[in-house]
This record gives C-alpha cells, structure tokens and sequence, in this order.
C-alpha cells in the first residue's frame, strides 16, 4: 500500500471514530490490515481500540500486525498474551506465555500471569506453584498474594500463611492498589483462621486504600439508575417486541448484585450441551453508545432517528459471536447489567432474564471483602455499599412490574437450599431441556475469572449463607443504612 493511501485510511479512521461510526471504523482498519499498512507500534494502539470495541476478530489480527512489525520480539508477544486473558482466551494465552523468556515482562510478571492464567483454566497445583514463585521474587506482591490465598484453605497451610504474615513490611512499600490487594489476601487468611476482627480490620484496610484511589459518587449512581428506567413501561416493550426482527434467544441474561450467586448460575446453564459458555461480557454498553444512553427517552430518539432495535439485535449478537463464535447458547453476567436492562429487553426480547437476590447482609460482606478486578466503587465503604443496594432494590421492584414473568428472580438461599427444584425451573425459563449435567455443574470444565472461580468447582452447597453472622458487630454501618436486612424480601 503506498503511503498516500494508508494515510487516507488513518484520516477515514479519525472521522469515524469523531462521528461515532463503528461500521466506518471497523472497515478503515480492516482496509488497513488488507494491505499490510506499514504503522509498526501503532498498530498496537489500534489492537487496544478493537478490543475495547469488542471487535475481537480485528482486535487479534492487529495484535498479530504489531508483533510482525516488532520482529516477533518476546516483549511484543507479552503484549497478544495481555490481550488474549482480555479477551477471555486463557488457554491460548497461558500456551503463548510459556514459550516466552521467563523474564518477560518481569521474572515475578512472569510467574503471577501464568498463575492466573492456570487458576482461571482450573490448573490449581500448576497456578500455586507459579505463584509462589512469584511472591518468592517479588516479596509482600499484593496481586499474587491475593491469588494464592482466595485459591487455598489458607488455615491449613500454616507454612505459606507465616510467608504471608512476613511479608507486611515490604507490602506496606508497594503502590497502594498492589499493598490493597495484599491486605485482601491477609484478610482472607485470617477469615479461614476464624480471626473475625482480624479480619474485618484487614479487609477494610484493604477497601479504605481503594476508596482512596477510586471515588464514589452516590449522586452519580443515583442519576444512572433513575435513567435505568426512565421511559420504559410494559406497554411500550410489548409494542417492541411484536416489531419484525430476528432470533434473539441466544444469550441468557443474568443479573443481579456482584456476589450475589450469578457466577453459580452461569455455571449450572454453562453445564448444559446447548450452552456453550458465559462471562462478564460487557456488551449491553455498546449498545447504550449506540443508542445515546440507557434511558427508554434515549432509545426513543434513536428509533425516531431512523434506528431500530433489530439493529440493537444485531450489534449485540456480532460482539457475542466476536468472542465465542456461532455456535450454542451463551450466558450475559455482566456486572450492571441492570442499569442497561431496558435496553436489553427492547433489543434481544427472546432472551430470557434472571436476577439473583441474596441475604443483603451476607450480600454486602461479601461485597466488602471481596477484590473486584475491574473496580466497584460503592464497594470500599459500608455505608455506600448499602446506598447501592438500595438503588438496586428500586430497579429490581421496577423490572418486576415491567417485565412480569419474562424477568425470573432467583434466591440465592433457596437455590442452594435445593438445587433440584430451581435448576429445574432455570432450564424452564431459558427453554432448556433437563440434562445431568447441570446438576453437577462443578465437573464442568471451563474458563472463570470472577472471584467465584473456586466456589464453583465445588459442589453446590449452602457455605454462602450465614456467612456475614460473625461480622456483624462490625457491619452496623450497613444495617442503619440499608434498613434491618430481615425486613426486606
């Protein structure tokens, strides 16, 4: 491609992304990979802007453009194995990873990503022992230390445990994301060790050096989930639906607070052979971009642009089959999901939804105590956890009355209480047929990256109930806030 030409690209792929135009910016750099463009680093800037678009297929060949560039440099590689784990290709990304130097990025790098990657793929003696060498090279590492001991019974391995202890001094020295992490980690060991104040202590040490890092508006959250449900109504998502479109029963939506058993879910409908997997897949934002926002006024005006929700449809299913391909069912447990949750229903109203409800207070301990890797805000306090549960508890009444039967609320205690009986009516809603296989759904085997990674490979069981009663002397701000927990269904 002669220099000109690429150049007109690159300026066709600035005035689409200035216009919001994906089809227009999809099509300059897939012109631009065609010909080969020589644009060396850059093209891993345009790998970042695919990925982040969810235009995986383009995202990879970028990636693969920028390595070719760089000379198949080990660094380079390191860089497709960061946008492989983002994509939710573990295997390949552990496979790439291995055949790098051992000092790529960093020798404790190194260690801590293969770790992550073989816990994710269920590899757990494979994932200690890279991460034991990680915390060996870089001593009080927060991010392995986390790793490790939410993997293990940190009470029955008191050798690693002393480590742990040990290396305070030289976490208390990292950057305060990384010594958060590492007070996450203490917290957890404690926890296992039955040291509840110990732990509580650490955990919001823990939650107080994210807060700092991370702000939360509850003024922000407030406006977000009132335009959640602003201009929607039964009526008005009814006369969608009996619009003219296609097929929209392929993904599943579940739903719900973070910790609230979604991940279960996903695992006992990812164990049936029409399922082919599920994950945080963060689609339903593309379609807000696309739409102007979540509002029902928003979708509104996009229709009386000229947009349809078939369009909606057909964004959301090209970014699903972007990162799993054609076949089989998927399952959407995107965090949030319910502040997008109107535009969902409009685009994809063959889709079945499900909302897990929890015991608010085991709910928000969890919350407290747990590291989220993409960063919830609302979760570092107790009393802004409770605002946002609050603020959920208004959309969930809402989507209720909107949605009727099409919206089926979970109980995470009755679901563990008997599996049986709500396994059955999940495959009921989602117009599965039985099968044994979601009633073992810890033998099933696949990738999970949230923090209920080891819970589910565990047989269902009722250890999440109950599970905030030791803490609750320190949980009183929550419960001033929220309301008496037992008072609220």
């Amino acid at each position: 491609m002669v220099q000109a030409t690429w150049m007109s690209e690159i300026e066709s792929l600035k005035r689409a992304l200035a216009a919001h135009d994906r089809a227009a910016a999809n099509g300059a750099v897939g012109r631009l990979l065609d010909a080969r463009a020589p644009l060396g680093a850059q093209w891993h800037k345009l790998a970042e802007l695919m990925r982040v678009s969810g235009e995986l297929s383009l995202a990879l060949r970028a990636i693969d453009a920028f390595v070719a560039g760089m000379g198949r440099s080990p660094q380079a590689l390191y860089s497709k194995v960061v946008l492989l784990t983002q994509a939710g290709r573990m295997a390949e990304a552990h496979a790439l990873l291995a055949t790098l130097p051992a000092d790529v990025p960093d020798p404790a790098g190194h260690a801590y990503v293969l770790g992550n990657t073989a816990m994710s793929l269920g590899r757990t003696d494979e994932a200690r022992a890279c991460l034991e060498d990680a915390v060996r090279l870089k001593p009080g590492w927060g991010p392995a230390w986390l790793t490790l001991a939410s993997a293990l019974p940190m009470a029955r391995e008191p050798e690693l445990a002393e480590r742990l202890l040990a290396d305070a001094p030289a976490a208390e020295r990292q950057h305060a994301a990384d010594h958060a992490r590492y007070r996450y980690a203490l917290g957890k060991l404690h926890a296992d060790r039955g040291q509840h104040e110990a732990a509580f202590g650490a955990f919001a040490h823990g939650a107080r050096l994210l807060r700092g890092l991370t702000p939360y508006s509850r003024a922000g959250n407030a406006r977000h989930a009132e335009a959640a449900c602003t201009g929607y109504s039964a009526e008005g998502l009814e006369r969608l639906r009996r619009a003219p479109r296609r097929d929209t029963s392929r993904p599943i939506i579940v739903t719900g607070l973070p910790r609230s058993g979604t991940t279960l879910v996903e695992q006992i409908l990812a164990s049936h052979s029409s399922v082919a997997d599920g994950a945080e897949l963060n689609i339903a934002p593309h379609l807000a971009v696309r739409t102007g926002g979540v509002s029902g006024l928003d979708l509104q005006a996009f229709l009386d642009r000229g947009g349809s929700t078939d369009e909606l449809a057909a964004l959301y299913l090209h970014l699903l089959q972007e990162r799993f391909g054609p076949e089989g069912r998927i399952v959407d447990k995107s965090v949030d999901a319910s502040r997008f949750l109107g535009l969902i229903a409009a685009a994809l109203p063959d889709a079945p939804l499900i909302w897990m409800r929890r015991d608010p207070l085991d709910n928000a301990w969890s919350c407290l105590r747990t590291f989220f890797i993409h960063g919830v805000a609302w979760s570092y306090d107790l009393g802004d956890i409770a605002h946002h549960f609050r603020l959920e508890d208004q959309l969930l009444a809402f989507w209720k009355a909107c949605l009727g039967e099409r919206l089926l609320v979970v109980p995470y205690a009755e679901l563990v209480e008997d599996p049986p009986r709500w396994t059955a009516r999940l495959l009921a809603h989602c117009g599965l047929s039985d099968e044994p296989g979601v009633h073992r759904p810890h033998e099933t085997q696949r990738v999970v990256t949230t923090a209920s990674a080891m819970q589910v490979r565990r047989p269902i069981n009722r250890d999440g109930l109950g599970v905030a009663a030791p803490y609750r002397p320190w949980l009183g701000p929550f419960i001033d806030a929220y309301g008496a927990p037992e008072s609220r269904d």
